[in-house]
């Protein structure tokens, strides 16, 4: 099955007997109050959409653990990342950092941090722009930003 189709169609979601081996195998489901179980479960009830909005998504390592646990067999890394990419798909500001650092990766094929830094600052204008300015040239005076 086509981790693109996952999202479609829900019957690998379906599979899932909310056993929990995902969760407790996951080495980074302390980070986020929602659990790879959980977000199964969004899934399996048709709250897709809040299932996209998960802040586990982004925490999620890809690292397989929880596909290679579960004892159903459900893809659950590769469900993740489809509701990743859905999520990506869409025109969220809170992945505008995700975005602009990876237009920066490809298009120069490596981290620019000032650019990155102003590409954000623009997005969103600053709170206190004349701390952020005295706080950008104390960072470049000590070369930490190149």
């Amino acid at each position: 099955m086509k981790v693109a189709s996952l999202i479609d169609d829900l019957s690998a979601c379906r599979d899932c007997v909310q056993c929990g081996r995902c969760s407790s195998g996951c080495p980074v489901a302390f980070e986020s109050p929602q659990t790879p179980r959980k977000v199964l479960r969004l899934l399996q009830i048709g709250r897709v959409e809040a299932a996209v909005h998960s802040p586990f998504l982004w925490f999620c390592a890809t690292c397989q653990t929880c596909t290679v646990r579960c004892p159903r067999g459900v893809d659950v890394a590769g469900i993740m990342l489809a509701l990743r990419r859905r999520g990506y798909r869409k025109e969220e500001k809170e992945l505008s950092f995700y975005r602009n650092f990876l237009r920066i990766v490809e298009k120069k094929r490596r981290v620019s941090e000032l650019r990155l830094g102003f590409k954000m600052a623009v997005g969103k204008l600053p709170l206190h722009p004349w701390e952020d300015a005295v706080l950008l040239f104390k960072l470049w005076r000590r070369g930490k930003i190149g």
